[in-house]
Order: C-alpha cells, then structure tokens, then sequence
C-alpha cells in the first residue's frame, strides 16, 4: 500500500484540479448576476458579446454599458466590472469576484487605488504603470484590474460608439529590482560550487532579508507553486520578477539535484538564522523531529489539494511572508508570525524544519532531479557498455 501511496495522492490532486476546473468556468447566468450586481436598477441587459452589455431601462433607454472581465492578480484571477455611462465615460469599477489574499483588496481599496479611473473615457490607454498608479505591495493585483478594465472599456467603445481605443506600448520592465533579483539568484547558484563563497552564506542571507524580503516581499510562497500548476501565467513583460524567483527557486533543484532557494536565498530562512544566532539555542526533537518532517508533506499536499479544489492559488498561502515583509496579512497570520518567530528562537529554522511547504515542494524537485540524472547516467553507462562488447566482439 505504502508504495502506491504517492500514485494515489496524485491521483486526488488531479481530480481535485478537474472539477475545480470545471466547477468554477463562468457560464451566461453568472454574467446576467454580475450585470445586475454592477446595475441593479436595469430592466434588462442587451448584450454586445458574452463579456459586455447595455444596461437598459424600464423606458427602453441605455443607462450604461457594462463590461465584466477577468485577468491573473497574485492569487489568481481577479473579476472586475467596469460601467461606461451614455457618453462613454468611465463611471465605475468594481471587483466582482476575487482570489486574492483579503489584505490585499482592503490595501487597494483604503490606497484609493479606484478613485484614478473617475474621468477617465472608455477609449483612453488604461495600462497599469503607466496610464493608471500601482499600489506598491499589490502591483500584481492592481496591474491585473487595470488591464481588466482597458478590455472591457475598450471592446464597449469600439463595438457601441465607433471610438477607436488608445493602447500603451509596454516595454520589458527591467531595471534595478529585476538585476538585483537576477544577481541573488546567480550567487545562489555559484556559492555552492566554492568553499570560499560559502562561509559568507549568512552573509547573503542576510542580503536576500533586505532586498527580496523588505524591499520586494517577492518570497517563493505556494501562491506561485499553485500558480504555476494552475496555468496562472502574469504577463513576464510586466512581471519578470514573479518568473526570475520562480524559475530560480525550481530549475536549480531540477538540474542540481540540491534545493538551493532555501538553503541560501529564502529571506524568512535568513530571518530565522539571525534569531538562532541570538538565542543560540537549539532544543531537540528527538522523536518529534519524524513527525514533523512527515506532517510537512501532509501540509504541502492539503494547501495544493485546496487550491486546486477551489481554482484559487492563495487558498495555498498560509505563509507569514508578506505579513513579516510587508507589514500585511490577515489576524491569523499575525498570530503564526508570532508562533513561528517564538520557535524559532528554541529550534533553528523551526518553520523550515516543521511547516514549510515550499520547502517541501522543493526538496521533491530536487529528488525528482537526481532520480531523472540517475536514470540518464544509468542509460549513459549501459549504451557504453554495448559498444565495449561490440568493439571486443
């Protein structure tokens, strides 16, 4: 039984992620409620297409046009209803339904992030970053509503009042914050192969806190893991930062064989070994320790499990990084940063150790790359073995 064990958890995960697929796909009845969660006072909604509508009065008038449509935040896809008046005038923004991270929409709302699109008209550029602000620690969120707002105003104008929309033409974003990621994530791949590099280790963890950490709060956190499994892509012209991470955490592990992100770049490892260095202290588990190790996988399979039942990505992220970072999260959150940050003064690396994740879906990333290296250096061995036996033939 235990050797099928691993078949048939993987077996659940994939008919979890098929009826969450499913289950939550958008049909014509959920766009009719969302039309009238945007305008209730409307006798009747005349479609344009299946993602945009007239509002119509009970005298036959067009009160607005309505436009609902859906792009990728940091937790998965983020719903948003936009209304254009007669004149084609923004006239409101709503999000409508969301899979985000709670504090981050509260973030957003008290930022006054929606206040910028009052004036606006339905044809001009609406690219977040340039035409309309980011709120800084939810740019992947606010970006997303406002490409969500330029499609649906932009298809109402074009098809119902003849205007041709303006685009902005995006650059790649790369600058200070994607080179300095860049650059810890080379180290982290160079330190490793040189005995001299890695006794500055807590040294560069200790860089990792400052710029990944505080600076960025873009830690590795099971909203990406999800993410990534949920074909939950950002645009990587916009968000080359969320892919830098991502890929320097998981193809490292692939190809070495060795879960380097944790070991040397995760800022809340780096958190956990400045408060060892201070206490010193390192309590033993003892038996304990198994357990633990084995309720880590337990974990990593129950937060992917969820996300993908529910088609949400930050149903997986439990993590107490952006509340240590960012000074942001939800009252439960606070109180595990507490626990964890208390713990981890008795045992070193306590969330490393006991509760992690994405430590664990790394460490199985890197097994997987060691069998798929020892599978190719057996096969190496036995094709040179035939063409010894060839030769000597």
């Amino acid at each position: 039984m235990k050797r099928f064990l691993p078949f048939i958890l993987i077996a659940a995960l994939a008919a979890a992620y098929l009826y969450g697929h499913f289950a939550n796909q958008m049909d014509a009845a959920l766009v009719q409620d969302y039309y009238r969660q945007l305008m209730p006072e409307a006798a009747s909604y005349e479609a344009i297409n299946d993602r945009t509508a007239k509002a119509v009065g009970s005298d036959g008038a067009v009160l607005a046009y309505l436009g609902v449509s859906s792009n990728v935040g940091y937790g998965g896809p983020i719903m948003v209803g936009t209304i254009l008046n007669q004149e084609g005038s923004l006239q409101g923004v709503e999000i409508l339904e969301h899979k985000e991270t709670p504090a981050y929409i509260n973030k957003i709302t008290k930022a006054g992030y929606f206040r910028q699109y009052e004036g606006k008209k339905g044809n001009d550029a609406l690219t977040g970053g340039y035409d309309i602000e980011l709120i800084s620690g939810a740019t992947l969120s606010t970006r997303a509503i406002a490409k969500s707002v330029q499609e649906a105003a932009h298809t109402i104008v074009k098809a119902e009042l003849n205007q041709t929309p303006q685009d902005a033409k995006i650059p790649w974003q790369v600058g200070i914050k994607e080179i300095a990621v860049t650059a810890l994530v080379v180290l982290s791949i160079l330190m490793p192969r040189f005995p001299k590099l890695r006794k500055y280790r807590l040294l560069f963890l200790g860089l990792s806190v400052v710029v990944l950490g505080f600076w960025l709060n873009r830690s590795l956190s099971m909203g990406h893991i999800s993410a990534l499994f949920m074909g939950y892509f950002p645009s990587p012209r916009e968000n080359l930062i969320w892919y830098l991470i991502l890929a320097g955490a998981l193809l490292p592990a692939l190809f070495s064989g060795k879960n380097l992100y944790c070991t040397y770049v995760c800022p809340f490892c780096g958190v956990q070994e400045g408060t060892h260095l201070l206490s010193r202290m390192n309590l033993p588990l003892g038996k304990y320790g198994r357990w633990l190790r084995a309720g880590k996988e337990i974990i990593l399979f129950l937060t992917l499990l969820l996300a993908f039942l529910f088609a949400n990505p930050s149903f997986s992220s439990f993590e107490p990084f952006g509340t240590m970072f960012g000074w942001n999260g939800t009252s439960y959150q606070w109180y595990l940063l507490f626990i964890i940050l208390v713990t981890s003064f008795l045992y070193r690396r306590f969330w490393c150790v006991a509760l992690c994740p994405v430590g664990t879906f790394l460490d199985k990333a890197a097994q997987l790359g060691r069998k798929i290296k020892e599978v190719i250096g057996a096969a190496g061995r036995k094709k040179a073995g035939k063409v010894e036996l060839k030769g000597e033939g």
